[in-house]
């Protein structure tokens, strides 16, 4: 009987160790499994990054390039619009020196012509192609801006801040509004020049658009959340219509009534900047109350850009 009980227990035992075996080699199988999953993801994901690093680098080459084609046409034009305005000067001046009185209907438009019609189509060609022009300085700002080499150091917010908002004073005075700096602003380790652009163009950009109807108030507010730093430009402007919310951050689109000059670039630069930065920006907003434009950004550009650096 004893032997019986003895037997019983070297199977249990045998059971037990063969059932642990079975799945220790089992889990060993899923681990190795998931190992090969996760090199496989992550190539797939380094592969992945360098195409689009490639196509990044290929749509700032050619936006270099174009605008630089643009460039050359645009430069005749505006130099022989400025001939051709010299030119009718001089005709205009010897139509002046012509009696009237003998004056036909063809001499009549003539005269009409040089007076009124010819220097209003050059006024549209002066238009159109200083318009043009700021639009290729753009292109190229913003070509540029993403083959710059980025400058991590340590930034005191709140100081820099304060900076960006003392060049605004003038401009923020003339519209009657204020603008205040809130929250917690602790040191970020990040570009300074970017951020002092980005910041920038919110602050033109809340301003520009105020309502007259009431005193304009802009704040710039900042706290920490799941260990990013958040800025929001708050303002309590004309507010966007929702179908515009993502369309704003496209090159060259604006919303709402063009009342006030610019050309759409403001915003979309402020994204390509923060993209760079390895952050976030989105809007939220109501028309008629105001608009949050909301920054995510890493405490440390640091740590992120070394670790795209070993990646690729």
């Amino acid at each position: 009987m004893a032997n019986l009980g003895g037997l019983f227990i070297v199977l249990v035992v045998g059971g037990a160790v063969w059932i642990a075996f079975r799945y220790a080699q089992d889990l060993m199988r899923a681990q190795s499994a998931i190992q090969a999953l996760n090199d496989s993801l992550e190539q797939r994901v380094l592969e992945r990054t360098k195409e689009l690093q490639r196509a990044n680098d290929e749509i700032q080459r050619f936006a270099y390039i174009v605008s630089h084609d643009l460039r050359a046409p645009l430069v005749n034009v505006m130099g022989f619009t400025g001939e051709f305005e010299a030119g009718l000067a001089s005709v205009r001046a010897h139509l002046d020196r012509q009696p009237m009185d003998g004056d036909d209907a063809a001499a009549s438009e003539a005269r009409r012509a040089v007076a009124e019609d010819m220097p209003e189509a050059i006024g549209f060609i002066r238009a159109s192609t200083s318009k043009m022009d700021r639009l290729i300085n753009a292109i190229l700002a913003l070509s540029r801006q993403g083959g710059r080499t980025l400058n991590p150091e340590p930034v005191a917010m709140r100081a820099l801040l304060e900076s960006v908002v003392a060049s605004f004073r003038h401009q923020a005075g003339e519209q009657h509004c204020t603008i205040d700096i809130e929250g917690h602003l602790p040191v970020l380790v990040s570009d300074r020049l970017a951020l002092e652009q980005v910041f920038g163009n919110l602050l033109d950009n809340a301003i520009k658009y105020l309502d007259p109807a009431r005193t304009g108030r802009i704040a710039i507010r900042g706290r920490v959340e799941d260990g990013r730093l958040v800025f929001d430009v708050v303002d309590n402007g004309r507010g966007i219509p929702p179908q515009d919310h993502e369309r704003i951050f496209e090159l060259f689109r604006r919303s709402g009534v063009q009342d006030r000059p610019g050309e759409g670039i403001g915003l979309a630069y402020v994204r390509t900047l923060i993209r760079r930065l390895q952050g976030e920006v989105a809007v939220e907003s109501v028309p008629g109350q105001g608009s949050v434009f909301r920054i995510s950004l890493p405490r440390s550009l640091t740590q992120l850009s070394e670790k795209h650096a070993h990646d690729a």
